[in-house]
């Protein structure tokens, strides 16, 4: 008896509904009291049980003089009511392939659109080395705008460390540097080629990272942020126009 429940917990039905069905097979033609007290469920609840068997057409009800008798339908139902879930399934799947494409391209669209952190505060900002220490695994090369002032020069001495980690987590990297007067350039990894712009022809402030599917632009004249924006559409731009200057400019 124990795997013949099984089976039916199996097919969808619920503990107590399973008593109650195998009460009335036993039974046969039966009043809700005695099916209640075959089941070894209270009354309240097998004429719950009842109603959902009912529904499922696996019994039916007449009365006999002033009593409503309960009785099972043929178990032979179950393997109707199993191949009409099929094909009912069947039919949601035929119906959900022809919005697939619609709902592919949805996803896509969502799937495409840049990725963008942002990162506030020292702290953040060194949360932010770290994110794009994660992003440049594998990376050959990099490629640097950055204008140093006094406030950049402390940043890149705050956490020194994770900042030449960073260098040196690609193969090679290129910085095209501005630099206030007076101030002292941080030194470079042995992997990094930087080549110096005279500020007034670059009168930028901050710094732009760019890497083959990502930038990050970051500034310190008010507060120190910085934002990453996953992208191969807009490194590439970037990329472009880094390459450009860097012609340019002479060594």
């Amino acid at each position: 008896m124990s795997d013949i429940k099984s089976k039916l917990l199996e097919f969808g039905m619920s503990d107590k509904e399973t008593n109650v069905y195998l009460a009335m097979l036993e039974l046969g033609p039966a009043s809700v009291q005695d099916i209640a007290k075959k089941a070894g469920v209270n009354r309240a609840t097998t004429y719950v049980m009842l109603e959902t068997l009912k529904r499922r057409g696996l019994m039916s009800s007449v009365e006999r003089g002033k009593k409503t008798v309960f009785a099972p339908e043929s178990p032979e139902h179950l393997l109707f009511l199993m191949k009409d879930e099929i094909y009912r399934t069947e039919e949601k799947k035929k119906r959900l392939e022809t919005v697939l494409p619609n709902l592919m391209a949805l996803f896509r669209a969502v799937e495409d659109k840049p990725k963008v952190r942002y990162f506030e505060g020292e702290e953040g900002v060194k949360a932010g080395r770290e994110a794009m220490m994660e992003l440049t695994r594998g990376t050959a090369a990099g490629r640097v705008f950055i204008h140093y002032d006094r406030n950049m020069i402390e940043l890149a001495q705050y956490n020194e460390e994770t900042r030449h980690k960073l260098s040196t987590s690609v193969a090679r990297a290129k910085v095209l540097y501005s630099i206030d007067d007076g101030l002292k350039v941080p030194t470079f990894a042995k992997n990094v080629e930087a080549r110096q712009i005279e500020n007034d022809a670059a009168p930028f402030h901050g710094e732009c990272d760019i890497f083959d599917k990502f930038i990050v632009v970051a500034t310190t004249r008010t507060r120190p942020i910085a934002v990453i924006i996953e992208s191969e559409d807009i490194a590439g731009l970037f990329k472009s126009f880094f390459d450009l200057l860097w012609k340019t400019v002479k060594v």
